[in-house]
């Protein structure tokens, strides 16, 4: 498989998408984050969403008495490509094969962000090292 340059150049741990995912129930793009630790060295992406539904996110975490760690909040003052203050869930990974991003990205379908500030990552990965709900098989592909 050959691997767009840019791609090449720009993935790591932090890299920010807006792409749409079938996964998800809205057809409408998201942002998601990247979190392998070597993604490149990896069959498989680990990603996060951003949602903007704060309160209804936050709602469903705690109605499921999920750790608290496991849903960050990011305001428009942290992290200027999100419109508004947003949220990601810690629990729910999708994995994308770095193939499927490869084809996206040559039909001109996933747009590239800045990184995530370092900061937020730690929040992200500490997020998801609480989270019950997130395979140890996962968890070991985050972390270095």
């Amino acid at each position: 498989m050959q691997i767009p340059l840019e791609i090449r150049l720009s993935l790591r741990q932090g890299t920010v998408y807006y792409m749409a995912e079938r996964g998800l129930s809205s057809v409408e793009p998201h942002y998601f984050v990247v979190l392998n630790h070597d993604p490149l060295g990896s069959k498989i992406l680990l990603l996060l969403v951003e949602s903007s539904q704060v309160e209804k996110a936050r709602k469903r975490i705690f109605r499921k008495s999920l750790p608290p760690e496991s849903f960050v909040v990011v305001d428009e003052a942290r992290y200027d490509d999100f419109s508004k203050e947003s949220c990601i869930d810690c629990n729910k990974l999708f994995n994308k094969s770095l193939e499927e991003l490869c084809e996206q990205w040559r039909k001109k379908e996933v747009l590239p962000h800045k990184d995530l500030p370092r900061e937020l990552v730690e929040m992200l990965i500490k997020g998801v090292m609480a989270s019950p709900l997130i395979s140890g098989e996962d968890k070991a592909l985050i972390i270095s």
